[in-house]
């Protein structure tokens, strides 16, 4: 090589060393040639695909294994590139000395025809007949086109072509240009450091067998791993070995490469036990395909310690898991956790679970409060994002699909600013739909279907129906229902118009009974329908006039017309027995048994203040009413005390038992007799103040005919006794 560099040739008798022009040609020849040459017994693809300088390279590496074979190896490739090195650099020598004696230009079209000529060559396909009847063809645009992966062989490609370049130029440059004068001066710190670069590269391709090598054999996984990805030919073996010592790299590698489903089950374990969350994701699903009651809790098992890995895949299946769960428990706790899970998931750059958020906050599910702001952020990150999830594949979700959803929040926070109705509609149809809302969504959906109900029938009967019955988790709200029915009762929608009427007879849905409005109702439901030819309109008012018949019997139950809940209010305020009692009717026939033992209370209270028919009506309940009302010896007592208090009906029904001695009475004739004479003679002389009726002529026959009964068993009882 120092002949090389340093040749001197003989002109005369003065020794002089050869010009810049032929040391370019000649390395420019050399460097073409140890490109082309073919060496097909030793190389693995087409001749001239493979530089010289590869042999090199690896000859000087096998020797540095210092074992038998590899040294044998060495000096197989060694051999041959020596061999053609020498002859490449004989050649490029005597060629380079010929050239110089041959004057430009022919001088420099005889140097490129043939360099040209051999690197053209090298990229056009090379057909190489094999063994067992096999061929093949290789090119340098094949072999590129296969590596350009590779960045070292790209740069030292590229490297080749730009020294061949600067080569041939410095070979048509004149003696005294100046580059010829700078490349001369630094002739030999580029020599010194290409020899530099070269033993490095050298060094650095041999470092697997220099470095790694035998800190393999003392045992480093790293080493291990390092020689493993350098060699084929063992390769299993060193992945075994870096596997069995821990390493989650060799496990991983084995876990890919190994087609035995049992043994790939143990590596998933392994690599499952040293922690990498990764592998404890993988081996949670290889056990559910499994199946079996125990592979299941160790999956679950796994699928923990995975997600608490932080891996994004693994805390959005458990996101998954336990969103099952909480569908069929509703349970809020799991709901809290779950979506912990959730936020983290998307933290680690899980698609999924970023689209989980974003339909959540988009239709207020899950716990999530409604923000279209927040909807809109992760809808266009996952819009403008790299490469689908396997799971948005298997759905058919791309970024198509992500910008119609923000296409969709586009026109609905248009429509919210616009107050358009059918957008508010849509919305809050939605919102009430959304399972386990988050806070303030029910809220949401309510106050939009309250702004549409203004003008909307339809909406203002959803409406109504909700507060109502509180149905889809919306809280009850029997006052703001009562409020929205009366108002489409006063814009005339017949439907509304019906229910408030029987609301007010009945009490139900938040109102109190209040007779009076129900029959004002009534009154303008039947104007209403007054001249309406059908057979809806007719069945209404039949529907509507025996209403009216039932209030008019109340009334004759209360002794007067029925009090609304305001007037009826006032009368329970004043402290007189009459007040008391009057009181009590209206609780008695208009309000149902919910009022009742007030009704009582008032009337046990206008009874002590001396009123006759309040303590008449007192006995009526005791004896005749509800099973837990019936106690006849506070019937007896009532009735004495009626009949005492000049009650009309009462003396009648106390004689009747004295004559026939029922219901706790004895019988006692002369009792009898003195109260029916007492009754009647009530119709002469009213200074008992009793309740009579002068029309009631019947009534009184009727007396009259009891008295002579009366009076004829007096007379006949001693003789019967005789």
């Amino acid at each position: 090589m120092t002949t090389l560099f340093n040749e001197i040739k003989l002109r005369g008798d003065v020794m002089i060393k050869p010009g810049f022009q032929e040391r370019c040609a000649r390395w420019l020849l050399l460097l073409t040639m140890l490109h082309t040459v073919p060496v097909v017994w030793i190389t693995p693809v087409a001749g001239g695909t493979a530089p010289t300088i590869v042999l090199l390279v690896l000859g000087v590496a096998s020797l540095l294994t210092l074992d038998r074979e590899g040294i044998f190896l060495g000096l197989i490739a060694l051999g041959p590139a020596l061999v053609y090195s020498a002859i490449a650099w004989g050649l490029a020598w005597l060629a380079a000395r010929t050239l110089q004696r041959i004057q430009p230009p022919l001088r420099h079209w005889l140097l490129a025809i043939p360099i040209v000529a051999l690197l053209v060559s090298v990229y056009f396909p090379i057909y190489i007949a094999g063994g067992h009847n096999s061929s093949r063809s290789a090119h340098l645009f094949e072999l590129f086109g296969n590596t350009f992966s590779n960045t070292e062989l790209t740069i030292y490609c590229v490297a080749l072509h730009v020294v061949l370049v600067l080569l041939f130029t410095g070979h048509l440059l004149r003696g005294d240009h100046p580059v010829i004068t700078f490349a001369a001066r630094w002739r030999k710190p580029v020599l010194a450091t290409g020899v530099v670069m070269l033993i490095s590269a050298l060094l650095w391709l041999s470092y697997p067998v220099l470095v790694c090598r035998p800190l393999a054999e003392l045992g480093s996984a790293h080493a291990q791993i390092c020689v493993a990805k350098s060699t084929s030919r063992d390769q299993l073996y060193w992945y075994e070995r870096a596997a069995s010592s821990g390493n989650v790299e060799a496990i991983a590698w084995l876990i890919d490469h190994t087609p035995n489903r049992q043994r790939r089950l143990n590596w998933l374990r392994r690599g499952a036990e040293q922690g990498d969350a990764a592998i404890q994701f993988a081996l949670y699903r290889e056990l559910m395909r499994l199946g079996g009651s125990d592979t299941m809790a160790e999956a679950r098992h796994w699928l923990d310690q995975a997600a608490e890995g932080n891996h994004g895949p693994a805390q959005f299946s458990l996101v998954e898991m336990l969103s099952r769960e909480i569908y069929r428990t509703q349970s809020r706790d799991l709901l809290a956790e779950r979506n912990g899970w959730l936020e983290q998931a998307a933290e680690n750059g899980s698609r999924m679970a970023k689209l989980r958020l974003a339909q959540h906050y988009s239709t207020g599910g899950m716990g999530y409060p409604v923000d279209l702001a927040n909807a809109r952020s992760y809808y266009e990150a996952l819009a403008n994002a790299g490469e689908l999830s396997e799971n948005e594949r298997t759905l058919q979700i791309d970024a198509a699909v992500y910008q119609q959803r923000l296409d969709e929040l586009d026109a609905w926070e248009l429509g919210l600013s616009n107050r358009n109705p059918d957008i508010m509609k849509s919305l809050a149809k939605r919102y009430l739909k959304s399972q386990l809302p988050g806070p303030g969504v029910r809220d949401l959906s309510i106050s939009l279907m309250e702004q549409v109900a203004e003008s909307d029938e339809t909406a203002r009967d959803e409406l109504i129906v909700l507060l109502r019955t509180g149905s889809n988790g919306v809280t009850k709200n029997l006052d703001a229902a009562k409020r929205w029915l009366t108002k489409a009762a006063q814009s005339g929608d017949p439907a509304a118009m019906d229910r408030l009427t029987n609301n007010y007879m009945s009490g139900r849905e938040g109102f109190a009974v209040d007779y009076p409005k129900a029959k004002r109702w009534i009154n303008a439901f039947m104007e209403q329908y007054q001249g309406v030819d059908s057979d809806d309109a007719r069945a209404r008012v039949r529907h509507l006039q025996s209403q009216l018949r039932y209030i008019e019997r109340l009334e004759d139950q209360a002794g007067g017309a029925l009090l609304g809940d305001e007037k009826l209010k006032q009368l329970g305020q004043r402290n007189d027995a009459e007040s008391h009692y009057r009181y009590a009717l209206q609780l008695l026939a208009g309000h149902g048994k919910d009022s009742r033992s007030e009704a009582i209370t008032r009337l046990h209270e206008a009874a002590a203040l001396g009123h006759g028919a309040a303590s008449w009506r007192l006995f009526q309940i005791y004896e005749k009413g509800f099973t837990s009302e019936i106690d006849l010896e506070a019937a007896l007592h009532y009735l004495h005390l009626a009949v005492d208090q000049n009650h009309f009906n009462a003396a009648r029904e106390l004689a009747m038992r004295f004559e026939y001695g029922k219901r706790g009475i004895k019988q006692d004739l002369p009792r009898a007799i003195e109260l029916y004479e007492s009754t009647l003679a009530a119709d002469h002389d009213n200074r008992h103040q009793w309740n009579l009726d002068p029309n009631n002529y019947n009534h009184f026959k009727w007396l009259e005919s009891r008295l002579r009964q009366a009076r004829l068993k007096l007379q006949t009882r001693p003789a019967v006794a005789e």
